[in-house]
């Protein structure tokens, strides 16, 4: 059976007093609308059995997050449309069934270059303008990435970005692909994992020293392009810069020094409650009354999540060591 988000009123309930146990699909930044601006709000998207839908939450907001299960399967959702996993699979947040369904071959792992194993709707999902960009989140912590030209802002903040680089603009994603290949190629990573993101919520360099950083970072690795003259037509004359942190509201907690920022993981009974603070990327801000606690909402995926409002403070099964930043 399929569900459609726009038919789903399961999280209805959720901006009420009650709050019920839900399997949690993900957590993201919204993007129903055009205009990106820094009260954005983020989602969790979850289910309840058979029912499919979302919970949209802001800074200043309470929150609270408790963990009621191991990690299973939370099903699979392509074209708006969510399915619940066929065989509930156990141990794993995406099952190989689901994983196939959504087909994300395209967005994760097609280089630009081998279409062998693309579909003509795989083509049609990257067709369109791409923007190729260098995003930083530290001074030695630099990627090279590729988004659709409608998600040039979102995809940075969804991923946490201190700072772009964008360098440029292609007719595709294949062609996009294949820049970005070519300067990955050259010693440029295309993946940072978020528990490196995590070290550096707070990152020690300015805007300023990012784009020297950022430009710095293009002058070596685009002489990768020289071998691809084709290519290069697709290079911005004017390397767009920008920074993000007014999106995530993170100096706030940069600003208060009578606090510590403790990244957690929550395992299974522990929970944590506050007001959120901040968010970026994946990572929400919750400021108890003792500390800010950090937590990577994509751990959070295919466990099944309590939002009953708690007393502010955290619930952990031991003390907390060598949590801090």
């Amino acid at each position: 059976m399929i569900f459609h988000l726009s038919m789903l009123k399961l999280f209805h309930s959720l901006s009420s007093e009650y709050f019920m146990k839900v399997l949690l699909y993900e957590y993201r930044w919204c993007d129903e609308n055009p205009e990106i601006n820094t009260s954005i709000q983020t989602k969790f998207q979850a289910s309840s059995g058979s029912r499919y839908g979302e919970k949209k939450i802001s800074v200043g907001e309470p929150i609270s997050i408790e963990i009621c299960s191991e990690v299973r399967c939370a099903g699979s959702r392509r074209d708006n449309e969510w399915r619940p996993c066929p065989n509930n699979v156990m141990g794993r947040k995406k099952c190989e069934s689901c994983r196939a369904r959504e087909g994300q071959f395209v967005f994760t792992s097609f280089d630009g270059f081998n279409t062998e194993n693309l579909t003509a709707d795989d083509l049609a999902r990257i067709d369109g303008s791409h923007f190729v960009y260098l995003a930083l989140f530290e001074k030695s912590l630099v990627k090279v990435g590729v988004s659709k030209a409608e998600r040039q802002e979102l995809r940075q903040i969804e991923q946490g970005s201190h700072a772009t680089l964008f360098i440029a603009q292609t007719p595709n994603g294949i062609l996009a692909r294949q820049i970005e290949t070519t300067i990955r190629k050259s010693g440029l990573a295309d993946k940072i994992q978020s528990g490196q993101k995590k070290n550096f919520l707070l990152p020690e360099i300015s805007l300023s020293e990012s784009e020297v950083v950022l430009r710095e970072v293009l002058e070596k690795h685009i002489l990768a392009l020289d071998s691809f003259p084709d290519l290069k037509p697709h290079l911005l004359e004017a390397p767009l810069f920008q920074g993000w942190d007014a999106f995530y509201q993170i100096e706030g907690v940069r600003d208060r020094s009578d606090k510590s920022l403790i990244n957690l993981k929550l395992a299974l009974s522990e929970s944590v409650s506050g007001t959120l603070v901040a968010r970026k990327g994946s990572f929400v801000v919750i400021e108890t009354p003792e500390e800010f606690i950090s937590i990577n909402a994509k751990d959070l995926v295919g466990k099944e999540i309590e939002f009953d409002h708690k007393s502010p403070g955290i619930v952990l099964n031991q003390a907390i060591q060598n949590s801090l930043f």
